[in-house]
């Protein structure tokens, strides 16, 4: 069998969870029903396809503290993220390096090896990935956190997009 190129690792919060479509705050986080956070527009029927294109080769990447990862587990569940993605919980992992998260651009599954997409909501992660995968999506981008890392260079190395649609016809140009 010869394995094809291609993998993808995306974020969870604002990527796959839209947190900014609920009432979540720092101040609300421990009491707030969690569950009740909605998916992002369109997330689920995309990951399903990239999943299918990418022969299982996708993984979800987030940072959270423990008590965060907690609720993200029961989020998946709740939300039934396996059996709508196709994308299994041992491809949904916590980052251990802060938000460095190139420790995960040799994923492979049994057809498919390396990664050639990434997608999170944060330009200072993107950072870490210029020059090592050729599509780099900033997802709903905060502006003020684009400001910040502005001078890492890498916006000029990503796709900005505010939807998955979009995200999908890139990557099938």
């Amino acid at each position: 069998m010869t394995k094809k190129k291609g993998g993808a690792i995306v974020d969870l919060g604002n990527v796959i969870i839209a947190h900014w479509l609920s009432n979540i705050t720092p101040e609300n986080f421990h009491t707030i029903d969690y569950n009740s956070i909605p998916e992002v527009p369109g997330v689920f029927d995309s990951l399903k396809r990239l999943n299918d294109k990418f022969g299982g080769n996708v993984t979800v990447v987030y940072k959270a503290t423990d008590i965060a990862t907690e609720k993200i587990l029961a989020w998946l569940a709740h939300h039934q993220f396996t059996e709508r993605t196709g994308i299994p919980l041992e491809r949904v992992d916590r980052t251990k390096g802060g938000r460095d998260k190139t420790t995960h651009l040799d994923q492979s599954s049994e057809t498919y090896y390396g990664t050639t997409v990434v997608v999170d909501d944060r330009l200072e992660v993107m950072s870490y990935f210029v020059g090592k995968v050729p599509h780099l999506f900033l997802f709903r981008p905060q502006q003020q956190e684009v400001e910040q890392f502005n001078s890492t260079g890498a916006l000029a190395h990503v796709h900005v997009v505010e939807s998955w649609m979009e995200i999908e016809e890139i990557i099938n140009k």
